[in-house]
């Protein structure tokens, strides 16, 4: 993820205010002035929320489970994730999720959508055996209520192949991700840039595995997808025929790579990219390898 600018963090930082406010009101014994609530503590005030029933039953006031509380908590996390204080979204997360779970239960909707959202944390902050275990949760409750062609499905198994790719399970991710291509072609059409995102990632562990020609061949359709929607001329498109001219010159198909990365060269001249751009840099060494290929006869 990209840098927060100073103005979203701005932003950010009141919205956070407000809602913890709000919380100030609800939980007064819980928010003293001393509770630590900046992203480098060690226990946040968080962590005392909705932590368990009271033996006789009975909640203290203002204590008991809400829902209200429990989305302002969630969107408390968001806020702080998006400000990159990872600990301090991940308290707030799983104070929504105890209180959601008080109200609702283990396996409502509600449930899925904190879940989901803790997963992506932990996949952001690169723990992705944290991920991996959350995102199955996820997966069992979104099918229960969803069922199996729902969008949120195919976007918890594509988490969940990037995360075995990312193991080095190429071969699981790439049984995952054509499920996931699959669905969206249903879903969405042949043509819809979420198809030609998935290929992408499919075809990339193809890559990983080996099957240059497998690879080549979801490339190039990932590429018309991205072309009939983009059009020609967009960086994408520039990146993904770089690719391919990449692929064709790694079996030794100079003639075929180097249309390639002429029309490449082409887009990247386009979007006027810097001449210290990392894509020109790749471009003078991919095209050297090319030129010297064609140079000992390969075509």
């Amino acid at each position: 993820a990209g840098a927060t600018s100073p103005a979203a963090s701005l932003v950010d930082t009141d919205e956070s205010g407000e809602m913890e406010l709000f919380l100030e009101k609800r939980f007064d014994r819980c928010l003293s002035p001393g509770t630590p609530k900046s992203s480098d503590a060690t226990k946040f005030y968080y962590d005392e929320l909705f932590v368990s029933a009271p033996p006789s039953g009975n909640w203290a006031e203002g204590e008991s489970p809400d829902v209200d509380l429990a989305m302002t908590l969630h969107q408390i996390g968001q806020i702080h994730r998006r400000s990159h204080r990872y600990a301090a979204a991940l308290s707030a997360y799983n104070a929504s999720l105890r209180g959601m779970k008080l109200v609702f239960g283990e396996e409502h909707a509600h449930i899925a959508a904190i879940l989901g959202n803790i997963g992506n944390l932990y996949m952001e902050t690169g723990d992705n055996d944290e991920a991996f275990e959350v995102y199955q949760e996820v997966l069992g409750i979104e099918t229960l209520h969803l069922g199996l062609s729902h969008p949120e499905v195919a976007v918890t198994l594509h988490n969940i192949a990037t995360i075995e790719c990312s193991r080095g399970q190429y071969g699981e991710g790439v049984k995952i991700y054509k499920q996931v291509v699959e669905m969206q072609k249903i879903r969405y059409g042949h043509k819809h840039i979420t198809v030609a995102i998935t290929l992408s990632c499919l075809a990339d562990a193809y890559e990983k595995l080996g099957n240059t020609n497998g690879a080549i061949k979801i490339y190039e359709e990932a590429l018309k997808i991205r072309i009939g929607v983009l059009g020609k001329a967009h960086l994408d498109v520039g990146r993904l025929m770089h690719k391919l001219g990449r692929l064709a010159s790694c079996r030794k198909d100079y003639r075929v790579a180097n249309i390639y990365m002429a029309r490449a060269e082409e887009i990247y001249t386009l979007n006027k990219l810097a001449t210290d751009h990392t894509f020109l840099l790749e471009m003078a060494r991919d095209k050297a390898d090319i030129q010297a290929g064609l140079a000992f006869g390969y075509v």
